[in-house]
């Protein structure tokens, strides 16, 4: 429950009118999806979701506004968030990415093949650090 007040802190006006990106959020766990997005939603962004690989390809094509920034799970039930992100970043190939995981920075690079660490989130993580990241990924592209 610390997730939703820390959520309720960051709510601000400036940010809400200064954020007007588009975020696809990828993660199979319900709650942790669920707890990104309101965080997310309240600091401005708007949020699009998706519980698998297959669905995200489907909210990615179907968006109407364009989608700014991937947040995805590392691994998901279908196919893992890196080839999700290669397969987006063809479509679109401004978008920005950010790979959440609790497997140790090393696993991701070696197994996953992320060379970027400003890519990757570490679960778990607190709302601010969670927006700290996404507007370092906005501001990069």
């Amino acid at each position: 429950m610390k997730l939703f007040a820390r959520c309720v802190e960051s709510k601000s006006p400036q940010k809400s009118r200064r954020n007007r990106k588009t975020v696809l959020v990828v993660e199979d766990e319900a709650f942790v999806r669920e707890s990104t997005c309101e965080i997310l939603q309240n600091a401005g962004y708007r949020v699009l979701q998706a519980g698998s690989a297959a669905e995200a390809k489907d909210v990615f094509l179907n968006a109407i506004a364009p989608v700014d920034l991937l947040l995805c799970d590392a691994v998901l039930p279908d196919e893992n968030g890196i080839a999700l992100a290669d397969v987006l970043h063809w479509q679109s190939p401004d978008l920005q990415t950010i790979v959440a995981s609790g497997y140790p920075r090393s696993v991701l690079r070696n197994e996953f093949k992320v060379s970027n660490p400003r890519q990757v989130l570490s679960k778990p993580y607190s709302a601010s650090l969670l927006l700290a990241r996404v507007e370092a990924a906005l501001r990069a592209a």
